[in-house]
């Protein structure tokens, strides 16, 4: 496994661009939404259009070393029903028409060892009610980025993606990997065994959050590095 520079939820921030300075040969995540600034936040929904196409360019000059991961604010411009809100309204075709441009670049999860990297955790319950989608084997979580690079798929998958739990306003007991509430694990929800978990979609100030030692929410409007070591509790989050 390799120590990586995470970058949870930007929603138009510029904190990323500092974060990454210095570090741009260096294993990269982005964590998804990209979009929809706060409105309590002074950034702009143009603010964050170009932050989404500067990360865009940013991906294209290192393709080795950077991942982007798509958000429920991201995977709403491409099928409303996963959501709307606080949705740029006077640029949404655009916002479309640039993602489905460069889906390639992007993926829904990104697995590096016993690392799982997702927007907002992947549940073993979430997993278990679409099992139909994924078959009757062991669920391996790459196969979302199979499903999201699959025209054919991806309609599927965006309905389950769509899952939206009670902590949020939905009718399900346990959201999407990029719905799911921090609450639901700390409840007692399960994240997808076998994996420690890096995410982020759940908005908090007080830095991250230690879900039951199964892995961290990360969306405290600043970067992170993490460092790996022999076992996960040898390794390390740093604040950038």
């Amino acid at each position: 496994m390799a120590d990586w520079l995470i970058i949870p939820d930007v929603h138009g921030r510029d904190f990323w661009r500092s974060a990454v300075f210095g570090h741009e040969e260096d294993p990269i995540v982005f964590l998804g939404d990209y979009l929809d600034p706060y409105p309590f936040e002074d950034v702009s929904a143009v603010d964050a259009y170009r932050a989404l196409t500067d990360i865009i360019t940013f991906k294209k000059a290192h393709p080795e070393n950077v991942v982007l991961l798509l958000g429920n604010h991201d995977l709403g411009y491409l099928d409303s029903e996963i959501g709307t809100c606080r949705r740029d309204y006077p640029r949404a075709f655009m916002i479309g028409q640039t993602l489905l441009e460069n889906l390639s670049l992007f993926d829904l999860v990104h697995v590096d060892g016993k690392l799982l990297f997702s927007h907002a955790g992947v549940a073993e319950d979430w997993v278990e009610r679409n099992r139909q989608l994924f078959g009757s084997g062991e669920f391996d979580p790459l196969q979302l980025n199979t499903m999201l690079h699959d025209a054919g798929a991806r309609s599927r998958l965006f309905s389950s993606l769509a899952q939206v739990s009670y902590h949020r306003g939905g009718s399900y007991a346990v959201g999407s990997p990029v719905w799911a509430d921090v609450d639901e694990y700390l409840g007692g929800a399960p994240l997808l065994d076998g994996y420690f978990h890096l995410f982020g979609h759940t908005l908090h100030s007080g830095g991250p959050i230690d879900v039951n030692g199964q892995g961290f929410c990360l969306d405290c409007a600043q970067a992170f590095l993490f460092n790996t070591g022999e076992s996960m509790k040898e390794s390390a989050l740093t604040a950038v």
